[in-house]
């Protein structure tokens, strides 16, 4: 069994990043963001990578107009450690959506 099977009949959002997931549920008025990825009364589930510390760490969120909530994370291996600079909360990339998907 791979470390995310369990979620594997969630709706993930794979273009969808942490600023994304905010600019829908969160927040209100002209963001730019009116329709783009359907009903923020809804929830999204989305992958983040969380670099403030080592090691890194990469989320699987459910957002909701009540925040966040961080459903399974685990440690990003070291080979992708490049991918997200400088510190911070990134947008998963391609080449590590690809590893995550190998878990499922």
């Amino acid at each position: 069994m791979g470390a995310l099977e369990k979620f594997k009949s969630l709706p993930i959002n794979w273009e969808m990043g942490p600023a994304d997931a905010v600019a829908v549920h969160l927040e209100w008025g002209n963001t730019g963001y009116t329709g783009r990825y359907g009903n923020p009364e809804k929830e999204s589930f989305y992958f983040s990578i969380d670099t403030w510390q080592e090691p890194y760490l990469v989320r699987l969120q459910k957002m909701t107009k009540d925040g966040p909530e961080t459903l399974h994370e685990l440690e990003l291996p070291k080979q992708f450690w490049d991918c997200c600079t400088p510190k911070g909360v990134h947008t998963v990339p391609a080449d590590v959506q690809e590893w995550l998907k190998t878990l499922f």
